[in-house]
């Protein structure tokens, strides 16, 4: 064999091998270790299964890698937790590669006694507190307002006029169920916390100051919203992340914004209050009538002096609605941010026909800007699309003397981050002295 054919060869062999065994784990799908189940359960006659569901919502906040290296890390967790706690022949597998879903296999616990409903509960309670406390490596500061980990499981008897393999999936969706109850009743929970929050105006404000780079002059500050309840819900990415998925999103939106206006503590001067609306609150009706409107001059402040601030993490589903709604705002003066830029869906065609005043780049493209090149020349290349549009530059996450003094010599025209100030009510001060 040729070096040519052998390294076609070997490279089909890896795409095979891709589809046997997932390359993040090490573990092998289901398919690969039906028959050594079936031996196993000609072998005892009665097997348990465990059904180890990971929580996709990880994904879809902090992105696939951080998800991948949580399955990892489970994974490898989870077969010194079988050394410990399940027999030599417990097999654990995966029910598809990339899946996320964690399938073992035991015919009796560690010290060989028939398996029932206690001890196998008595197994998920210590593995399942093993890996929500103690998985090394495992970010902590995390917040999440569901359960990282899941456990359902099943059992599988040994019967003559069935085919095993029918008997193994009829068993791993059993186990799947009791996982699909405990979302739901976990899913009720939240809502009740949600319209705890909601009707109770368990939201409090607090302000972090936008700066000019270039003489830290204060542009304005955002609100931000901050839950006393500690719920659930507690930590606020997850709370606006979840109301998304209800129809309570609005009412949520509209008390943040209520609640940021009336606890403006003095007169602005000048100064701009950055509003957050996700995509969808958009099309809040109080923005297309004259409602909101009123509002501010009941307080003391025009359209002008605020600015809607946009996440870029929704996409745009309806893209006429979504720019005739930022147009109705646009010819009632109010001002337009993109947040998050560079960590979401929105298109170029989008930002470039809604035309934005600010569009504020995410910490991810900030952070270590000072020693990380292609950040800094990624950034530069931005400067003349911003400007061709009309908008100015805000970096976000600004944490350190270094990325400040970077971003100041690239031209970026405003910065926010801890290193002028921490959120904070009242309006605090900026540490930085001109």
């Amino acid at each position: 064999m040729n070096e040519k054919d052998y390294f076609k060869l070997h490279t089909e062999w890896l795409k095979f091998k891709s589809c046997l065994y997932d390359m993040n784990t090490g573990l092998p799908v289901l398919h690969v270790i039906l028959e050594d189940i079936r031996k196993m359960l000609d072998e005892y006659g009665k097997l348990g299964i465990m059904y180890i569901d990971i929580s996709k919502d990880i994904e879809s906040l902090y992105g696939w890698q951080i998800y991948d290296k949580l399955v990892r890390l489970s994974a490898n967790r989870i077969n010194t937790l079988k050394r410990e706690l399940l027999p030599s022949s417990t097999i654990i597998g995966l029910t598809g590669v990339r899946s996320g879903e964690i399938v073992i296999f035991f015919p009796t616990d560690k010290s060989g006694n028939s398996l029932n409903v206690s001890m196998i509960e008595k197994i998920i309670h210590k593995m399942n507190n093993d890996l929500e406390t103690e998985l090394p490596g495992w970010e902590p500061d995390y917040v999440f307002s569901t359960r990282v980990f899941r456990f359902g499981y099943s059992f599988i008897k040994k019967q003559t006029i069935i085919r095993t393999e029918r008997l193994i999936t009829s068993a791993i969706e059993k186990a799947k169920r009791l996982i699909d109850m405990q979302k739901e009743e976990s899913r009720l929970d939240r809502d009740l916390n949600l319209e705890y929050i909601i009707v109770n105006n368990d939201i409090n404000i607090v302000y972090q100051p936008l700066v000019d780079l270039a003489n830290l002059d204060i542009l304005g500050y955002e609100a931000l919203a901050r839950v006393e309840n500690a719920g659930f819900l507690s930590n606020t990415e997850m709370l606006f992340s979840y109301a998304v998925e209800t129809d309570m999103l609005l009412d949520l939106e509209r008390i943040c914004r209520t609640n940021a206006i009336e606890s403006i503590p003095e007169k602005l001067n000048g100064r701009k209050i950055f509003l957050n609306s996700s995509a969808k609150g958009i099309y809040d009706p109080e923005f297309k009538s004259s409602k909101f409107d009123r509002f501010l001059n009941q307080h003391g402040l025009s359209n002008e002096d605020i600015v809607i601030e946009i996440t870029e993490r929704l996409a745009v589903s309806d893209y006429i609605a979504f720019t005739t709604a930022i147009k109705i705002l646009k010819e009632k003066g109010y001002k337009i941010a993109i947040d998050d830029m560079g960590a979401g869906y929105s298109s170029l065609r989008t930002i470039a026909e809604i035309k934005p005043d600010y569009l504020k780049y995410d910490m991810a493209l900030i952070r270590d800007i000072h020693q990380n090149l292609i950040k800094k020349d990624l950034l530069e290349t931005l400067i003349p699309f911003t400007e061709r549009l009309g908008a100015s530059i805000i970096a976000e996450g600004i944490e350190t003397e270094g990325e400040y003094k970077v971003l100041r010599e690239l031209g970026i025209k405003y910065g926010q981050g801890f290193y002028f100030a921490k959120p904070a009510f009242p309006f605090p001060e900026v540490k930085v002295k001109k």
